[in-house]
């Protein structure tokens, strides 16, 4: 328990998941399965970190990065000399693939809960999840049509349920020119993971928003850019975005190259996140 006269600065769980970008299921099951935590407790049993456990949990992103399992870093921690083998996410990408090359989507279905419990979203999705659809959709064989649409649609339905948290600020995410649904729902799942709800709006024209008379309450809009859109649509839309409004997806690189971007543009949320001042900005 912590006791009223202890002086050092003592964060909820909420609140450290802004300052890490960890979401606070993440960090129990880090505590509870590998005892990577030690947080004190409220009277009331309510997790507190302090500035150790920050450092800490920043330590062990920097593991993950490196392609470190979740169940390897606790030794790593006492041993940071040691020596890595493998990359834990190259054989998540190998479990996924299997999975669906046998149509067992039960086991998908528990792989990508299981990674999705115990990684952070952003690691998840670029080291992960992107390669594996990537490696899908280049598939040759006859069966291969079958394949990467089951998988598909079991991801779309595995993040839909994953979309629970209903506090924080509230962003919502749109699709511009040519640009799949999954990409929007990735999206969400990246913003839930920094702690905001999300409103998907669909594949949006901008001009559409003065319609809608403030009804839509959101903080933020994040556009993710597909394919097909020219320097003159970016103008014309300008006066129709509200003033928090970012672009955001890999298609958005070919725009800013352009010099056709007139937005804060980054491939990903929560490189956003970082950068720009944004309402689920990381502190």
């Amino acid at each position: 328990m912590v006791s009223e006269s202890d002086s050092t600065p003592r964060y909820p769980i909420r609140e450290v998941a802004k300052l890490t970008g960890i979401n606070p299921v993440t960090l129990r099951a880090w505590q509870r399965r590998y005892g990577l935590l030690k947080p004190a407790r409220t009277e009331k049993g309510h997790r507190l970190y302090c500035e150790d456990d920050i450092t800490q949990i920043r330590h062990i992103l920097h593991w993950l990065e490196q392609g470190v399992s979740i169940g390897q870093v606790k030794g790593l921690l006492a041993e940071p000399e040691a020596v890595v083998t493998g990359s834990n996410w190259e054989q998540a990408q190998t479990r996924l693939m299997n999975s669906a090359l046998a149509l067992n989507l039960g086991r998908l279905e528990a792989d990508l809960l299981e990674l999705t419990s115990l990684y952070p979203a952003e690691l998840v999705l670029r080291h992960v999840i992107e390669p594996w659809l990537l490696a899908l959709a280049q598939l040759h064989r006859p069966d291969a049509q079958l394949i990467e649409q089951s998988a598909r649609a079991l991801l779309m339905r595995v993040l839909h349920q994953l979309l629970t948290i209903k506090t924080g600020p509230r962003v919502a995410v749109a699709r511009v020119g040519q640009v799949r649904e999954q990409h929007a729902l990735l999206a969400q799942f990246e913003l839930q993971g920094l702690e905001c709800r999300s409103l998907d709006l669909g594949v949006l024209d901008p001009q559409d928003l003065s319609l809608a008379d403030g009804r839509l309450k959101f903080d933020a809009l994040v556009l993710i850019l597909g394919a097909g859109l020219s320097q003159s649509w970016f103008n014309d839309m300008e006066t129709h975005l509200p003033r928090r409004c970012f672009f955001v997806g890999e298609l958005g690189t070919l725009y800013q190259q352009q010099g056709w971007l007139n937005r804060p543009f980054a491939i990903y949320v929560s490189e956003i996140a970082r950068r720009h001042d944004a309402p689920f900005s990381l502190v």
